[in-house]
């Protein structure tokens, strides 16, 4: 069997293209068994197989380097975890394997992380808070442990944390002394103490509590000198640890994620730390809730909602602090995380486990909506309320396009989602329309006038976000694909120019364009129309005709909503119909029709 020293890579042998072996050594043909295969392949599951053959293509595509690759094996009856190292050989005919068996750190990183879970479910049984005073920095940082959320209490220069608590009298008069003598203590600690005192530190109430502080200095072996201690509040009539004072200040009774004012707190403390260029702010919905109380109960809903609490709290993980702040809302801080694909590994692993919580009990699978706003992405973008604004209308976003999914806030693809004051947002039957995202559309429409057909498909693109569209098309015959449409995800259909050739259905135009907020309405007047954009998706859309010099119809113009049915407002329509006599007049003048 290949050595399980961890500190060296043993040569496996060489192999064909085929990875089958054409030459090892006696530990490579102990491992493989030859009387029974030849080939690495064989060795592995289906989807290992497939890993090592994407990382074998990548040998020849940069026959210079090595890949490394993590696969399992069953030797001896059992399943061993090995990180395979690959190299096409100079000349291109073989490839060198080496072999290195992890099993043992593998089961190792396991148990370390089976232990901290279990430290980590103790702390939070126990209802004791934890600090650390760092000696060279003389930071101090107080934080709780909710399962798996630390949940920070107090993170600042260890002085402005007492002038603090004094200045807000946070400390007995009469224990002063007492509080004073643990500061000066923990500064200079050189052996494990324990001070009683009373305050109001921990659950930031109005209610002096009893605290217990025990500490003690650690140092480690790289050198870092520090002080680690507990906070508990301790009940006065039986000096036993009292947890229900902290869950009760900051706990949300049903899901075990931090209540509102607690998250919201969180996000405000965390958004004026030093780490605030990591923090990003998201916001969870559960799609269509209303109707899981309806037809299952408000018992049933209370468990949906503490199921997907748990879908959440497990996904999130370390990497953040996750609250409740409204029936079916939950919130998340991110403070952990450093770009988009971890986000969206994040948003997409609580998307897809919540759709598979009771779905042998619900005829409908759950679904959820999410918004996500990252600092410093976007303009005005650095606050609390500016970010939970961008989340919350990332969110609306997110159920406008049909629900079930998660919006990441980009400036780029979304435009400006905030302001530096609320007065530039019209809000239309809850629907957010930018002033400023508006006159970025006519300064466009200006350009596509001057300038022609080119930014036609940046037009659309920037028209279908303003407006919360989910496609726009643009036809210049009565069939066929559109000559122009916004960016559309592959699994979208087409929309359909057919309609033209239905002169019952012309008729319902005035001036050129028509909107119809509910598609049902079509069903009895003109059928084949129903039919045709009902298979297309359509829920609710305005559509205008385009005509010749001669006045005579050649094209359309579609703009549709899925999954939502709703009367289009003034503000809409008019700039539906402004873009469109544009668009028209340009198609004209450069003969394209």
């Amino acid at each position: 069997m290949i050595d399980t020293k961890f500190d060296t890579a043993y040569a496996a042998g060489r192999f064909d293209l085929s990875l089958n072996i054409l030459d090892g050594n006696p530990q490579m043909f102990n491992l493989m068994g030859v009387d029974s295969y030849y080939s690495i392949y064989k060795m592995l599951s289906d989807d290992e197989q497939k890993k090592v053959a994407a990382t074998a293509a990548k040998c020849l595509e940069t026959p210079e380097l090595s890949y490394d690759e993590c696969v399992h094996i069953t030797f001896d009856g059992k399943l061993c975890c090995y990180i395979l190292t690959i190299m096409l050989v100079p000349g291109g005919g073989a490839y060198d394997i080496k072999l290195i068996n992890v099993s043992n750190t593998e089961n190792r990183v396991n148990e370390l992380n089976r232990r901290i879970i279990t430290a980590r479910e103790y702390i939070a049984l126990t209802g004791e808070s934890i600090f650390k005073y760092d000696y060279d920095t003389q930071r101090f940082h107080l934080y709780y442990v909710n399962q798996q959320q630390n949940v920070t209490i107090f993170d600042q220069n260890f002085e402005e944390w007492i002038t603090q608590m004094l200045a807000e009298n946070r400390i007995a008069q009469e224990d002063m002394e007492t509080f004073e003598a643990f500061c000066a203590a923990l500064r200079n600690a050189k052996n494990s103490q324990t001070y009683t005192f009373h305050g109001c530190i921990i659950s930031d109430a109005n209610m002096l509590e009893r605290y217990r502080v025990s500490f003690k200095p650690k140092k480690y072996e790289n050198g870092d000198a520090v002080v680690i201690g507990t906070w508990a509040i301790i009940h006065e009539a039986t000096g036993d640890t009292n947890a229900t004072i902290l869950e009760d200040s900051y706990v949300d009774s049903l899901t075990g994620l931090l209540n509102k004012k607690s998250i919201i707190k969180y996000a405000e403390d965390a958004l004026q730390s030093e780490n605030r260029e990591h923090i990003a702010l998201s916001i969870i919905d559960i799609d269509d809730f209303k109707s899981v109380n309806d037809n299952f109960g408000h018992l049933f809903g209370d468990k949906v909602i503490k199921a997907v609490a748990n879908v959440i709290k497990n996904a999130v993980g370390t990497s953040g602090v996750a609250g409740r702040i409204g029936g079916d809302e939950f919130f998340i801080v991110f403070e952990k995380l450093n770009n988009e694909l971890e986000y969206r590994n994040v948003l997409r692993c609580i998307k897809t486990n919540v759709a598979i919580q009771y779905q042998d009990q619900m005829e409908r699978k759950l679904s959820c909506s999410i918004g996500l706003a990252r600092y410093g992405i976007g303009p005005f973008s650095t606050t609390y309320h500016d970010l939970f604004k961008i989340a919350d209308r990332s969110l609306y976003l997110a159920k406008v396009k049909g629900k079930n999914r998660y919006i990441i806030y980009k400036p780029e693809l979304h435009g400006d989602f905030n302001v530096q004051n609320d007065d530039d947002i019209i809000n239309v039957s809850n629907t957010f329309y930018s002033e400023t995202d508006i006159n970025a559309l006519h300064n466009m429409l200006t350009d596509l006038i001057v300038y022609g057909v080119d930014s036609v498909t940046e037009v659309l693109d920037f028209f279908a976000h303003v407006l919360t569209l989910n496609r726009v098309s643009i036809f210049l015959s009565d069939n066929g694909a559109p000559a122009y449409t916004n960016t559309l995800s592959p699994d979208i259909p087409m929309a359909d120019p057919s309609v033209l050739k239905n002169l019952k259905y012309l008729y319902l135009f005035t001036n050129n364009l028509l909107a119809v907020s509910n598609l049902q309405s079509l069903e009895f007047s003109t059928p084949e129309v129903y039919k045709l954009l009902s298979d297309t998706g359509v829920a609710c859309f305005m559509q205008y005709i385009i005509r010749d010099r001669e006045g005579e119809a050649v094209g359309l113009i579609s703009a549709d909503v899925f999954d939502r049915r709703s009367a289009f407002p003034k503000i809409a329509l008019t700039l539906f119909s402004d873009m469109c006599r544009i668009m028209n007049a340009v198609f004209i003048r450069e003969n394209l029709i």
